[in-house]
Parts: C-alpha cells; sequence; structure tokens
C-alpha cells in the first residue's frame, strides 16, 4: 500500500514538473528559467524508490511506465535549452570543427549561397564585401567567360581562406 502511494506521488510530481516546463516553454514570467532543480529532485525520487523491493508487479509497471516517460521528457526538455541556447548564440561565435572538409564547389545558379559564404568569411577575418550581390554574380559570370575563353572548362566555384585573405576560386580544368 505504501509503495502504491510512493508511485502515485511520483506521477503527481511528474506532472506538476510538465506543467512548469510548459510555463517555462511559453515564456511565462513566473517561470524565467528552466525547472531544473524539480526535475533533479524527481530523477532522485525515481532512483530511489526503483532501489526498494517487494512491489507488486502492477506496480512495477506503473513505475517503469513512469521512469520511462520521465526520461523521454527529460530529452525534450534538454533538447529545448540546448536549442535555444544556440539560436542565441551569434554565428560568427560558433567555431568551425578542426577537420571539417573543405566547402563543395557552388555552381553559378547558387551565387546568392556562394555570396552568403564569402561575406561570412569577410566577416570571420574582419572585412566587408567590396561587392553587392548583383556585382559580385557579374564579376563571377566575367571571370568563367574568360577562363573559358583561353580553353578551360569551370565546373563552378568555392570560397576559400588562406590567413586574412578571402577569394573566391573557380574549379577549372582544361578541355580535351
Amino acid at each position: 500500500m505504501a509503495e502504491e502511494r510512493n508511485v502515485a506521488r511520483l506521477e503527481a510530481l511528474l506532472e506538476q514538473l510538465v506543467r512548469r516546463w510548459e510555463r517555462f516553454v511559453s515564456h511565462d514570467p513566473s517561470v524565467p528559467v528552466p525547472p531544473e532543480r524539480e526535475r533533479a529532485r524527481l530523477e532522485q525520487l525515481l532512483r530511489e524508490v526503483s532501489r526498494e523491493e517487494g512491489r507488486s508487479t502492477a506496480e512495477q509497471f506503473r513505475l517503469e511506465q513512469l521512469q520511462h516517460r520521465f526520461s523521454t521528457l527529460s530529452q525534450l526538455w534538454q533538447r529545448y535549452v540546448r536549442d535555444r541556447e544556440e539560436v542565441r548564440r551569434p554565428a560568427a561565435v560558433l567555431p568551425e570543427p578542426p577537420n571539417a572538409a573543405p566547402a563543395a564547389p557552388v555552381h553559378l545558379d547558387e551565387f546568392g549561397a556562394l555570396f552568403a559564404r564569402y561575406a561570412a568569411e569577410l566577416q570571420t577575418v574582419g572585412k566587408r564585401p567590396t561587392l553587392d550581390a548583383a556585382a559580385f554574380r557579374k564579376a563571377l559570370e566575367v571571370q568563367r567567360r574568360q577562363l573559358e575563353e583561353k580553353g578551360f572548362e569551370v565546373d563552378g566555384f568555392e570560397v576559400t581562406r588562406a590567413g586574412n585573405e578571402v577569394k573566391v576560386r573557380a574549379r577549372a580544368r582544361r578541355r580535351r
């Protein structure tokens, strides 16, 4: 009987915690920070109750269901907090992985994405683009035409950086 009260009490605590998280997620001013203390306390209580012995099969089932639901909700809440923190960080602050693969070549039909990457790389070295997107596209078209006149076939363009120098380089090969 005491075991039944423990599981029922834990279920009630979980419901209260769910409501507090819902209020936090909906930006309720009375819950300005995630209810992490309450989550940790419930986790501890669940561990303590699960160590107790002598419960019926039905009570064991209810407890396992409660633990599973708590685990699922905890993962959801942690993901929400992590995503919320990542959104708040400016993109320039996020470090690039040390072993990141070089950027894939970008074709002219994707010049907007290429221009955005170029501008982002310039920003990381403390510079601003000297061209707007239309002038940037025109410059790439001129570069493509010049290379084709010299007997090259242009597969696309890529943004490269060496130190503080950011360049847009054509990926070209000789025609056969």
